[in-house]
């Protein structure tokens, strides 16, 4: 599966946290094929977005890193139960060779707010968090819960993913490959963190 790519905004280069967090991805990951998915279609969006967030290469990697780890959580819980959680903890558990203190912090509460509640007053280590760091968790969690949401199925009935600014909405587009009802109602019930970062309404419909 291809990355976007455009002469402004190639394909995202390997770095070096990424190595790391493919080890962490075979020691604890059960389905890597969703979480690469994931990781393509957040990586879209973010792109697609750039006009408007305008943010750099830091947050388009920080982003990878969470999309990939957003689910290791599970090897810990069987149910799943607060799988999001248990990603954010061994996100920052693990000894990171190539992460910075700060952006550990940042990744794990990307992944932690991938799912369920979105971030509130009473959650010590998001507001443990800088303020702009706070403003980097919603958006790049917000991206990523609606990359996740156009997976529902785990199937890849959603290929690829665009999205544009229209009359101050944010409009989300995704072509796929047949009935993708399922990841839609998902996405339309995960786009409020995205839409509390971005100040305006998120649509979600067909390309």
């Amino acid at each position: 599966m291809s990355e976007t790519q455009s002469p402004e905004h190639p394909a995202l280069a390997p770095f070096p946290a990424l190595a790391e967090a493919e080890a962490l991805l075979e020691k604890y990951e059960e389905e890597p094929s969703h979480v690469r998915h994931v990781a393509h279609l957040s990586d879209q969006l973010f792109v697609a977005l750039l006009p408007w967030h305008q943010r750099g290469l830091s947050e388009r990697q920080w982003l990878r890193l969470a999309s990939l780890l957003h689910d290791i959580g599970w090897s810990q819980t069987p149910t799943g139960k607060g799988h999001h959680k248990e990603s954010a903890r061994l996100i920052g558990e693990y000894r990171w060779n190539h992460l910075p203190p700060a952006e550990i912090a940042l990744v794990a509460q990307i992944t932690r707010y991938h799912r369920k509640k979105l971030p509130a007053a009473h959650h010590a280590p998001y507001q443990a968090l800088p303020q702009e760091d706070r403003r980097t968790v919603d958006l790049l969690a917000g991206i990523l819960r609606i990359a996740d949401a156009l997976d529902r199925t785990h199937t890849g009935k959603v290929e690829t993913v665009t999205a544009r600014i229209v009359d101050s909405r944010l409009v989300i587009a995704a072509v796929s490959s047949g009935d993708w009802l399922a990841e839609r109602s998902m996405a339309v019930e995960k786009k409020d963190l995205l839409e509390r970062a971005a100040e305006c309404p998120v649509e979600i419909e067909g390309a």
